[in-house]
């Protein structure tokens, strides 16, 4: 009976040990001002002091659909296929409500074309309670296969200029 365990055991581990490589890692580049994933093709920027655009859901909803006027992107996914950019804006409310708009710009094929497509309000945070100030956890579908969790963090004053951003795949 026990000559049948080890055969076993170890057909399982080898077993094991090949589904965990075959998931997909997201390739993970960190400098002092942006934080890079990549994955499946696509890449998430988050600046890691990202600009809070709006302070109230009222100019975020004017301005998110909007194709002329700029704001700097506190994240941006550029998507393989297909070929699009989505920047994502910040608002906080004075409530201390995250809320996160989309403005979806298509790529061109041979160059550095960006037309605007549409711009939405895509969710909204409540603050996670925490002791020195607000917490939202965002969660980024960057491909089919990798999510990235994004930590936001700023003081509980308002009307805040930017947030400080780190990722649950490294600080």
């Amino acid at each position: 009976m026990s000559r049948w365990i080890v055969p076993i055991a170890v057909s399982l581990a080898l077993v094991a040990s090949a589904r965990v490589e075959s998931q997909p890692q997201p390739l993970l580049a960190v400098d002092r001002a942006v934080i890079r994933v990549n994955a499946g093709g696509n890449e998430l920027r988050a600046l890691r002091d990202a600009p809070v655009a709006f302070s109230s859901l009222e100019e975020i909803v004017a301005s998110i659909s909007r194709p002329t006027v700029p704001h700097a992107a506190a994240l941006t996914i550029v998507r393989a296929s297909p070929p699009e950019e989505i920047d994502y804006l910040l608002c906080v409310t004075s409530a201390g409500t995250l809320v996160v708009g989309e403005r979806f710009h298509a790529l061109g094929a041979d160059g550095p074309l960006r037309l605007f497509m549409r711009g939405e309000i895509s969710r909204s945070y409540p603050s996670l309670s925490v002791p020195d100030g607000w917490l939202w956890l965002v969660d980024v579908p960057l491909s089919r296969e990798v999510r990235v969790t994004l930590q936001l963090r700023a003081p509980a004053r308002w009307p805040l200029e930017a947030v400080a951003v780190t990722t649950d795949l490294a600080q």
